[in-house]
């Protein structure tokens, strides 16, 4: 997010006020500034927590189903940055933090490969017992295994897939009951969950307020 504050019609401050902003010495400019973008940080935590977009509706949900909440560690690495002691920017201090937040913002998609899931959740040990993240993902797609007595199959249980198979032998089972091949990269879709941003008129009360406390 960020906040020009050269006089326009689009933006949120009125001429005066802006004209008084700029009036300010730039130091006191720039204090100003990263304290609107504090509070500004402040809200998008808030959405963030409550899974809730800047307009109050609900975050898309997850395409895998899970309940886990989204974003919940984007709030963190925020930071107000003020370039030339008039422009504030709400960003995140790494560069892919802050790519990844930009998708959920704006929604597109994304190519991921075998090697940056390897950077990011680290590479797995194939001989570890099945996950159980596996063992439900295995569950879902109708793995089955003998029965003790009689003839046929019945479903496995989470903890019998995690007795029996190693970690690279479920994701082998996996893919062949999804019907899907080992890939090295992939597209990602991702919903626009926009947690950033402000309406110009909260924007200006805002601002207003800073300005008066600063004048005091």
């Amino acid at each position: 997010m960020s906040l020009s504050i050269q006089p326009n019609k689009q933006q949120a401050l009125k001429l005066g006020q802006q004209l008084a902003l700029l009036a300010m010495p730039p130091k006191k400019r720039t204090r100003l500034l990263k304290q609107l973008g504090r509070i500004e940080r402040t809200k998008a935590r808030k959405r963030i927590r409550s899974q809730q977009t800047v307009e109050g509706a609900k975050f898309a949900p997850r395409k895998d189903g899970r309940k886990k909440k989204i974003l919940k560690k984007m709030g963190k690495t925020l930071e107000p940055y003020v370039i030339d002691a008039n422009r504030l920017e709400l960003k995140h201090k790494a560069a892919l933090t802050g790519r990844i937040a930009a998708l959920h913002q704006l929604g597109g998609s994304e190519k991921m490969t075998s090697g940056r899931m390897g950077k990011i959740h680290g590479k797995p040990d194939y001989d570890e017992p099945a996950s159980r993240t596996q063992s439900k993902a295995l569950v879902a797609a109708g793995y089955k295994v003998r029965k003790a007595k009689g003839k046929g199959f019945r479903r496995a249980s989470l903890r019998e897939i995690s007795a029996r198979l190693s970690q690279g032998q479920a994701g082998l089972i996996l893919r062949k009951l999804r019907g899907k091949t080992s890939r090295n990269s992939w597209d990602i879709e991702v919903d626009a969950r926009p947690f950033l941003g402000d309406t110009p008129a909260n924007v200006q009360n805002e601002l207003v307020k800073l300005m008066e406390q600063a004048r005091g």
